[in-house]
């Protein structure tokens, strides 16, 4: 019986190209496949870090300002490096270019406003989107050529355009008026609020007697305003006895209360997207949950608002009105009147502590005399005990020869 043994061909070289090719052809088809998937999530990740850079730099803007009020906005971008991180700071970060441009100087060169700016270093590759700064809104452009929209995905209205987001003002003063009637002149200080389109909030009056009389008036006036309303509630006064006034900046948290509210309205509408189309009794009452506490959110954020909008739209000014006897008593520190009667209770304060003490003594001499006999027992038998211990360990003396 023959046996025939078979044997492997070895490739030809045709198979082992055609083999290349089909591995190459694979590798390219994947590259194909998730480059684009690689280089699209990359951009998205920086256009993410963008817009948050662009916010940390709105803030960081309006806490310089409020810890600089004489120098307004700062000039640069990198007068922020206390407040923000240094790579910010220098204008790179995260594949994205930031430009930061003050605007609105005064004859000082204090700023009053500012723009920002985000563009990718490379269009297409590190991001494809330029964000910018307005009006404390977070917008961007597709390309150089197209319009602005909101994150949200609506245009920008016109008012919306301005680069520069106005200043948040909380004004507050206080003028003391030495009058000869001021009852008549809180009168008076009425109508100048009522003339400038203001209100007045309270009115305190007192008699002091022999004269003396005092009265307060505080009012709100519109804050662009309130400097005519000094100037002629200064008039209405004899004499301007002292006066005090305050501007205190709110901007960056006027700009995070809006974006705090922009924030809990989008969580909202997300919410009620998955209430949509949840099917189950159980995951419609969980979302609800969760929308009524993002909507307590909202109106208490909303309230915090409208408060802090009124306050920068209507400025405080407290008068205080005293005639010219109660502004001479108040210099006098000599009151003869209330220091006997300070003296008498002090002094029957004094007789109460020193009545009680006594008292207190008569009625524990029985303790007193006990501790006495008690103390004396112990002492008697103590030098008894020493005198008996002596004798014991010394000898007698020797009787002389």
């Amino acid at each position: 019986m023959q046996t025939t043994v078979g044997v492997r061909k070895k490739p030809s070289g045709v198979s082992w190209v055609l083999a290349f090719v089909l591995s190459a052809a694979l590798i390219l088809t994947i590259a194909a496949v998730s480059v684009p998937n690689l280089l699209r999530a990359r951009i998205s990740a920086n256009e993410s870090s963008a817009v948050g850079s662009v916010r940390t730099i709105n803030t960081a803007v309006t806490s310089y300002a409020g810890d600089h009020p004489e120098a307004g906005y700062p000039q640069r971008l990198s007068d922020l490096a206390p407040y923000i991180d240094a790579n910010l700071a220098a204008g790179q970060k995260s594949g994205y270019t930031f430009r930061y441009v003050p605007l609105d100087k005064d004859g000082d060169g204090v700023a009053e406003g500012f723009h920002v700016e985000a563009r990718p270093q490379t269009t297409g590759q590190s991001g494809q989107r330029r964000f910018y700064s307005e009006n404390g809104l977070i917008s961007y452009q597709r390309g150089p050529a197209q319009p602005k929209e909101l994150l949200g995905g609506e245009g920008l209205q016109p008012e919306q355009r301005s680069l520069a987001p106005s200043r948040r003002m909380v004004r507050k003063g206080s003028v003391n008026l030495i009058v000869s009637e001021p009852t008549s002149t809180a009168e008076k200080i009425r109508a100048i609020a009522y003339r400038l389109d203001g209100y007045v909030e309270s009115v305190r009056s007192s008699d002091e007697g022999s004269g003396a009389l005092e009265a307060t008036i505080t009012i709100r006036v519109p804050a662009a305003r309130y400097d005519d309303a000094r100037r002629e509630v200064r008039a209405v006064g004899e004499r301007v006895k002292n006066e005090e006034d305050d501007a205190r900046d709110v901007t960056g948290q006027y700009v995070d209360l809006e974006s705090n509210l922009r924030n809990f309205h989008a969580e909202e509408a997300q919410y009620l997207e998955i209430m949509r189309r949840s099917g189950s009794i159980k995951d419609t009452l969980a979302v609800a949950e969760r929308l009524a506490d993002v909507r307590g959110r909202i109106e208490r954020t909303q309230g915090q608002l409208n408060l802090m909008v009124h306050q920068t739209q209507m400025a405080v000014l407290e008068v205080s009105l005293s005639t010219e006897t109660v502004a001479q008593a108040a210099d006098v520190r000599w009151h003869p009147r209330a220091e006997i009667k300070a003296a008498f209770w002090d002094a029957a304060n004094d007789l109460s502590v020193y009545v009680n003490f006594m008292i207190s003594v008569v009625f524990r001499l029985p303790v007193f005399a006990l501790w006495a006999v008690t103390t004396l027992v112990f002492a008697l038998f103590g030098w008894r005990l020493l005198r008996w211990v002596w004798k014991k360990l010394l000898p007698a003396p020797l009787p002389a020869a």
